[in-house]
């Protein structure tokens, strides 16, 4: 009874997660279920096209994730590297609640383990928020360069200047936002006071780096989902970038809705709709569930094996972040 009081909240978000999880799992095993698969026709080889790309962008993801952190100031630069390590356990036990709607169980954990790191509670929000503004203009980034390649179309539901638009827009919003924060910091001194790491300061360069970064786990993502549509029989050859491009779309919009653990249905209907031109519905729809469990199964393996590395001791304070009074 002891142990279960200590671990009670450890306890509830694991079980929370779970149920998440099992929902998740049960609407996936009903639409696998439900619809009419094409055969298998994939080669040991082509399964490692499909896994690697996967594999490889969830790892880059969670590094992108430290070196923001680094970039920020919020631990030493000396002994990044091993500060990495550690932070990929941070990284994709927090990701594993993304399965909770509304990502506030994510933010809590992020915010109790970003204690172990010496992080307080304002600037671990903030990343959060920080970092889903670098995965957005990651995705905006990777988009417009890729529809800039796609050959026009009349009925595309996104221009070529809409999605260069976009992703402009994104940009200059996540540039503006650091800004924000110090002005607020400098206004409202007794807000800055009472929340402690309320500016973060990163140079441009370096927040461009980190969009730059997330474009190309963008493009990996994308490439899982083009070779996870290659395992199957396909009566015509599969153009890869079309499927990359709005698989990231509907990554993004899966995500950003938080209606469903990690966008489930979302991003499948806008598959659907928006691959209607290269695939039956049925068929677009064995692509999407197939990929969304092969990159669960990816994320699993890798959870496992960030458990094995172990968390700094428990830190009660952090060091003011640069710029901070």
């Amino acid at each position: 009874m002891a142990w279960l009081r200590r671990n009670l909240g450890a306890v509830l978000r694991f079980c929370a997660t779970l149920l998440a999880v099992g929902w998740a799992g049960r609407e996936l095993a009903a639409a696998w279920g439900a619809t009419p698969m094409p055969a298998l026709s994939a080669t040991p080889a082509a399964w490692v096209s499909a896994v690697v790309p996967g594999a490889v962008a969830l790892v880059l993801l969670a590094t992108v994730s430290a070196a923001g952190v680094v970039a920020l100031g919020l631990v030493p630069r000396v002994g990044a590297a091993g500060f990495a390590l550690r932070w990929y356990r941070l990284w994709f036990v927090s990701y594993l609640y993304r399965y909770i709607p509304g990502k506030l169980v994510l933010v809590a954990e992020r915010v109790r383990l970003g204690r172990r790191f010496g992080i307080s509670t304002t600037s671990s929000v903030l990343l959060v928020v920080w970092e889903s503004g670098l995965l957005v203009a990651g995705s905006a980034v990777f988009a417009a360069m890729s529809f800039a390649l796609l050959p026009s179309r009349a009925d595309s539901p996104v221009s070529q200047a809409q999605a260069a638009g976009g992703a402009a827009v994104c940009l200059v919003g996540l540039l503006l936002f650091p800004l924000a924060l110090r002005w607020a910091a400098r206004r409202f001194p007794a807000l800055a006071a009472r929340l402690p790491g309320l500016v973060l300061d990163a140079p441009v360069a370096a927040q461009l780096g980190l969009v730059a970064g997330n474009a190309v786990c963008w493009l990996l993502l994308g490439l899982c989902f083009a070779q996870t549509a290659r395992l199957f029989e396909n009566p015509a050859p599969i153009d890869a970038l079309p499927l990359a491009v709005w698989f990231v779309v509907s990554y993004v919009v899966g995500q950003v809705s938080s209606v469903t653990p990690a966008g489930l249905g979302v991003r499948e209907a806008v598959l659907v709709a928006a691959l209607a031109d290269v695939a039956a519905p049925p068929v677009v729809l064995a692509w999407a569930v197939a990929n969304r469990l092969l990159l669960a199964a990816i994320e699993a393996t890798l959870l496992l094996v960030s458990l094995t590395i172990p968390l700094p001791e428990e830190r009660v304070s952090s060091p003011p972040p640069p710029g901070s009074s």
